[in-house]
């Protein structure tokens, strides 16, 4: 039987963020620290992963501050949805404790949502153009395929073809 004090699925250490926090502090990209913008798409915002894992992840992350300065989300799906039709969606597990609601709005206001499809070149350079409005001179772009396997392959040969970044690094 272990003596650890178990930790609840919000809580956190907080001598494990603050290593977390430095560690991540030290590795800048770009040669002006703070000077990068982060962009984090998530295709297939408008599915059942996103909304119960992906976006409660991002809002913890945020909301212990250990996304980078200057990150933007976008959601990508299928769904016609606004902004807000995607928060409602989201708000049964994206939920602020008693004194984060001003928090909470602050993560929301760094998302945006698009709708398209996954092999429609317009669609993606519509995405590609909302990502350049946000992004600073040196971005980094981050895709997570919240997507079924079936639709990796055309999914990433978009994102290889219009969605790189010209100034920083991308990850899928």
């Amino acid at each position: 039987m272990s003596s650890k004090p178990e930790l609840g699925c919000c809580e956190a250490n907080p001598e494990g963020l603050q290593l977390l926090r430095d560690s991540l502090s030290c590795c800048q990209v770009c040669n002006s620290p703070g000077q990068a913008s982060h962009v984090f798409v998530v295709f297939g915002a408008s599915g059942d992963l996103a909304r119960k894992k992906i976006y409660p992840t991002l809002w913890a992350l945020f909301r212990d501050k250990l996304l980078p300065e200057n990150t933007q989300v976008f959601g990508y799906a299928r769904s016609k949805l606004t902004m807000s039709q995607l928060r409602d969606k989201c708000a049964e597990t994206v939920k602020a404790k008693e004194g984060e609601k001003e928090l909470l709005e602050e993560f929301w206001a760094i998302n945006s949502y698009v709708a398209g499809s996954y092999d429609n070149e317009e669609d993606f350079h519509h995405l590609v153009n909302q990502m350049a409005e946000k992004e600073k001179d040196c971005a980094n772009r981050l895709f997570y395929l919240a997507l079924p396997p079936s639709v990796f392959k055309p999914i990433s040969s978009m994102i290889k073809a219009y969605c790189m970044s010209p100034t920083g690094w991308s990850r899928v």
